[in-house]
């Protein structure tokens, strides 16, 4: 099996590209001695290269190392600092067959080396989010990888995040499963809520449950209990909380190996080759190992993408159940957490996109955007402006009440009570007997004085 390939350049991004604005992203700093892309390129690439060290003559001039029992080998290889910015996309896949067709991935997360910053990134991507895979429409994150393997993943992330990742490494569950039993297994803090669903992934691992987990509480677990544990889902939280679950194995598996003597790194990698596969070039790998042991302290950094504030649960047919997201805001967090301060073409170009098939409509969580900024950047155009139409107000004509028959009018002494107003002196002689606005029917009733 044709494990080790060539790449012919390693992926930068230029930061300098203008930002509009700095989004606040939820990000969990852990401090770890090693991280996951080093318990993946360090180690296997170690190994990989004493196996092909024995097999043939390498093109860099290296010094063939004596074998005996007390003596060192010498290498002349000449490493490098790997500049800028490179990211690795970390596959965890469920059978042995890399190249099977029901080949599903269980896990996938992108790895990043910063030496700008001399800082690692992990970004994990849900499995159930809902994506645009090139040439077969909407599904789940991790339908790509069924229908294209690591390639397609990796286009998927591109035409979706317009994150450009060149590099992946595939490590088999099984193979996973081998590590922590060589470490000794892992200390894990097992909630008694977790603990029936973790045995019923151990059975089903096992044919039976030969090695269930008795009790809650710290604990060390095996290699098939680790990765049970890593991997329950139902009714034990839902896609984020086991995501966070597979970062908390694999950095114990990263601490684990830190306190490992040296001695053993070797027969660790040794056994992984059966469960690795990877497009990386050996010696670039040693020049990504060269470069993270470098860094003044190994302080890894973590993002999920979506992040809960701008996704949502929903139910498509012929899919199922899928994290919806906006993916223009989750594509800018995912940037701005790798790059820092860059923005993708298709965010700032975004007003006059018009592909449907990429558009992901979003209808909730609104006190988590900018408005002012997306009013900006979806509707001042001339396609979607419509005048407001002005239609004419018809005056309103008022007409004078209709005095009611249940009011009395006033009287005064000028009344005489026959019909008649004695004039006073302030009518200036106008006669108001026959006076429209006064109506006999109101007067006061005959005989009595008013």
């Amino acid at each position: 099996m044709e494990v080790w390939g060539k790449l012919d350049s390693q992926e930068t991004k230029d930061s300098n590209r203008r930002k509009k604005r700095k989004l606040s992203k939820k990000k969990k700093i852990i401090i770890s001695a090693f991280s996951v892309l080093l318990l993946l390129i360090v180690f296997i690439a170690s190994g990989y290269f004493y196996v092909r060290s024995k097999i043939y003559r390498p093109t860099k001039q290296i010094e063939k190392p004596t074998v005996t029992q007390n003596t060192e080998s010498e290498e002349t290889v000449e490493y490098r600092t790997v500049e800028g910015i490179t990211n690795v996309l970390l596959l965890g896949v469920d059978g042995i067959d890399f190249d099977a067709a029901d080949q599903r991935s269980d896990s996938m997360i992108i790895a990043t080396l910063d030496s700008n910053n001399k800082k690692i990134k992990l970004t994990s991507l849900y499995r159930d989010a809902l994506v645009y895979i090139p040439g077969y429409g909407e599904n789940k994150m991790n339908a790509s990888f069924s229908l294209g393997g690591p390639e397609l993943v990796m286009e998927t992330i591109k035409y979706n995040y317009d994150i450009n990742i060149e590099k992946y490494v595939m490590i088999n569950f099984v193979g996973f499963e081998a590590i922590i039993d060589q470490i000794g297994g892992i200390e894990i803090d097992v909630q008694e809520y977790q603990l029936n669903e973790l045995n019923k992934y151990i059975g089903e691992a096992t044919g039976g449950n030969d090695c269930p987990v008795e009790e809650p509480g710290l604990q060390t677990l095996n290699g098939k209990q680790a990765l049970s544990y890593a991997r329950i889902r139902k009714g034990v939280g839902d896609d984020y909380e086991r995501t966070e679950r597979q970062r908390e194995v694999l950095f114990k598996v990263a601490e684990k190996l830190q306190k490992t003597k040296p001695i053993k790194y070797l027969g660790i990698a040794t056994k992984m080759l059966d469960y690795l596969r990877t497009n990386i070039d050996l010696y670039e790998c040693l020049d990504l190992a060269y470069t993270v042991f470098k860094f003044p302290s190994l302080v890894t950094e973590q993002l999920s993408i979506p992040v809960p504030e701008l996704s949502e649960d929903v139910k498509i047919d012929g899919i199922g159940w899928v994290i919806s997201m906006d993916r223009y805001e989750n594509a800018e967090i995912l940037n701005d957490f790798i790059f820092n301060d860059y923005l993708p073409d298709f965010i700032l170009n975004r007003s006059t996109e018009k592909d449907p098939s990429i558009y992901f409509e979003y209808d909730g969580f609104g006190s988590s955007y900018d408005e002012s900024y997306y009013y900006e950047e979806y509707y001042y155009e001339e396609d979607y402006y419509t005048p407001e139409i002005y239609e004419p107000i018809e005056e309103e004509v008022i007409h004078p009440e209709e005095p009611s028959e249940d009011i009395v009018p006033p009287v005064n002494e000028s009344n005489t009570g026959d019909g008649t107003i004695t004039d006073d002196g302030s009518n200036q002689g106008e006669d108001l007997g026959n006076s429209d606005n006064f109506d006999n029917n109101q007067m006061s009733p005959e005989g009595e004085a008013p």
